[in-house]
């Protein structure tokens, strides 16, 4: 026995384990789409606003309608100007790259240098490559001028480190570089799904950290410079009192596509305002149009009011160029990337971020759920009822940490719960195939197989242990045959039992009984148990006079065949016995024990005194006085009984 509830419990901890493993290999696609949702809901409802210190202006589609793509350089000179000295804008972040010279428009182009070599409060933008080699990269005689734009100074404090960092910058112009004040990246990555959920506020190249532009422009516009980062945070160096921006490592890929190791945060987004923004948006052409207001001396159409202190992104959507990507965000199925800059910007100024759980705690949770399941709650007629439970129960959790901030898993481990919940189920069903044949191996030689059929259909209740219940047990043996089998040989009493037991089985079948026990000549089936019947005392008496006729019918035959002339006797009685399973999970025996047992074996034996052969007690009798016709013989003495008790023989059924 011992031994038997140690392997169970050794294949639930092997399903168990099973589970762990289809967990922690599982995608984090379902992750990441759960997630996205909630997002984009919970952004909705909160109506999160981004912040009025940032402004984008967009070389978008009407701009393009006045003025052809590609524009000169010298209108974004204009319009550097126009933000930096007559609107007193803090910071312009240009996210434009400008990796050639404007061949067509030389002269214009020296004045975009002149402009961006003089403007202090301009960021321009560069990308990273993993990759050393080519024409596409900035030669090494370059690195030095490019190290000297950072004007972020960022401490590595990590104690593990991503060996394949990025390894050169996409060859920026060289006049660009030369006049460039400040630099930071706009490199984007995506999931492997192509959805952008992360930003990158570092770069690494080689052994030296680099900003993004949204580093950089916090940087412009606090005026600290310094930060550290180690491996969880990046930090302003007062101690993390002005930024704290939660950090993880991952591989994601480069310009080329190559694969690289990139530090991240956990965008933490806004209401969208627009079809591709959250942050408010202007058009390119209208700043030209108040530029030339402006110097015209009338009113501009955006002026001081609208970038005055403000941190400005200048940037390219429009349909006529490819300049400018879109990705798709949790919030938009196309959202600007200059304005995913923007939303890391605005994360930095009210320092709050999305912090990313390593995932322990929910597996914990998960783990403790799935042992539940396990090893909890056995006779749960519904395991995965109990996991959809538990499972509402870790999201209503996972929806409380979404509120505080902070992102865990919200499908993988409900993931592991019903995993658990199901190979429990296929072990559950397992565990009862074998339960239902140690059933078949005890009952099958006492029911037929339509009986077996009823019985395995409530087969839980089959297992060691039982219950009082209210039956009718029936005896029925041949008269005398005692002295009929010491004149016959031993083949042929074989013979004459199996062709008797042939018989009457099917009949005790018929009418929902099963046999108890062979004794010797003698039958004791049951009604009422296992198989539940509230009719059980008539139709054990139903089955007594089938029993009588088919007897008949033998005897006749028996007689043609020149055997042994045989006569039944029955005797049924109705009372309160023990009903179950004895023995053990590999061998198991259904009986009934008690007094009332005994009693109908009694008055089966009344029958050879009384010359009768079908007798049943006045407690069978009671449930179907109305339904049968007997005779009321007399009260007799019965062994075990402190009065005596009434008999009757059984004539026929009352039919209406």
């Amino acid at each position: 026995m011992g031994k038997n509830i140690t392997s169970k419990i050794l294949i639930l901890i092997v399903l168990f384990l099973i589970a762990v493993f289809i967990y922690s290999v599982s995608s984090s696609h379902f992750d990441n789409k759960l997630n996205d949702l909630c997002i984009k809901i919970m952004t909705n409802i909160h109506k999160s606003k981004a912040s009025d210190d940032i402004a984008l202006i967009i070389v978008d589609d009407k701009s393009m309608e006045r003025i052809a793509w590609p524009w000169s350089r010298n209108l974004y000179s204009d319009i550097f100007d126009y933000l930096e000295n007559d609107c007193g804008a803090k910071v312009v972040v240009f996210q434009k790259l400008v990796f050639t010279p404007d061949t067509y428009n030389q002269h214009k182009d020296s004045e975009f240098y002149r402009n961006i070599s003089d403007n202090h409060k301009l960021i321009n933008s560069y990308i990273l490559v993993n990759s050393s080699v080519g024409g596409d990269v900035l030669p090494s005689k370059y690195l030095k001028l490019f190290k000297s734009k950072r004007k972020v100074n960022i401490r590595d404090e990590r104690t593990k480190k991503n060996e394949n960092s990025y390894k050169a910058v996409i060859a920026l112009s060289n006049d660009f570089l030369h006049s460039a004040n400040n630099l930071g990246s706009s490199i984007l990555a995506e999931d492997n799904d192509t959805v952008l959920r992360n930003y990158m506020p570092v770069v690494s190249l080689g052994d030296t950290l680099y900003p993004s532009i949204a580093l950089s422009a916090f940087s412009l516009y606090s005026g600290i410079t310094d930060f550290y980062l180690n491996n969880d945070y990046l930090c302003s160096d007062d101690g993390c009192k002005s930024l704290k921006i939660p950090v993880k490592q991952f591989q994601t890929r480069d310009y080329f596509g190559n694969f690289v190791n990139g530090i991240y945060s956990r965008l933490n987004w806004y209401k969208p305002s627009g079809q591709y923004y959250t942050h408010k948006k202007y058009s390119a052409i209208d700043v030209i149009d108040s530029i030339s207001a402006f110097k015209s001396g009338e009113i501009p159409l955006l002026g001081k009011e609208q970038f005055n202190n403000k941190i400005v992104l200048v940037g390219v959507n429009a349909d006529a160029t490819t300049w400018e990507k879109l990705s798709e965000t949790p919030i938009l199925v196309k959202h600007a990337d200059v304005d995913v800059h923007a939303t890391m910007l605005n994360n930095m100024l009210d320092n709050k971020f999305i912090n990313v759980s390593d995932g322990n705690s929910s597996l914990i949770i998960a783990v403790i759920f799935s042992l539940f399941i396990i090893f909890g709650f056995r006779n749960l007629s519904n395991n995965l009822i109990f996991a959809s439970l538990l499972s509402l129960i870790y999201f209503i959790y996972y929806l409380i940490q979404f509120n505080l901030k902070l992102y865990i898993p919200p499908v993988t481990p409900i993931l592991l719960i019903y995993t658990t919940a199901f190979l429990k189920k296929i072990y559950m069903l397992i565990n009862t195939d074998k339960s239902v044949e140690i059933i078949k191996r005890a009952m099958g030689k006492y029911v037929s197989k339509d009986v077996m059929k009823k019985v395995l259909l409530d087969a839980d209740k089959l297992k060691v242990g039982g219950v009082r219940a209210m039956v009718t047990i029936l005896f029925v043996d041949i008269r005398n045959f005692t002295h009929i089998s010491e004149n016959i040989s031993p083949q042929e009493v074989t013979n004459v039992l199996n062709e008797y037991f042939s018989v009457i089985e099917p009949i005790i079948a018929k009418y929902s009984g099963i046999i108890n026990k062979y004794m010797g000549d003698g039958v004791l089936a049951i009604f009422g148990e296992p198989i539940k019947d509230e009719e059980h005392a008539l139709n054990a008496i139903k089955c007594g006079l089938e029993l009588k006729s088919a007897v008949m019918l033998l005897k006749e035959k028996f007689i043609r065949e020149g055997k042994p002339k045989i006569e039944i006797g029955i005797g049924i009685n109705t009372g309160e016995v023990f009903a179950g399973n004895i023995g053990t999970d590999d061998r198991l025996e259904y009986t009934v024990i008690g007094d009332n047992v005994n009693l109908a074996y009694r008055i089966e034996a009344y029958n050879q005194i009384l010359k009768t052969q079908f007798l049943i007690s006045q407690y069978t009798y009671e449930f179907v006085k109305d339904k049968i016709e007997v005779v009321k013989l007399s009260q007799v003495e019965i062994k075990g009984k402190s009065k005596p008790i009434d008999i009757y023989e059984v004539l026929k059924i009352k039919y209406e």
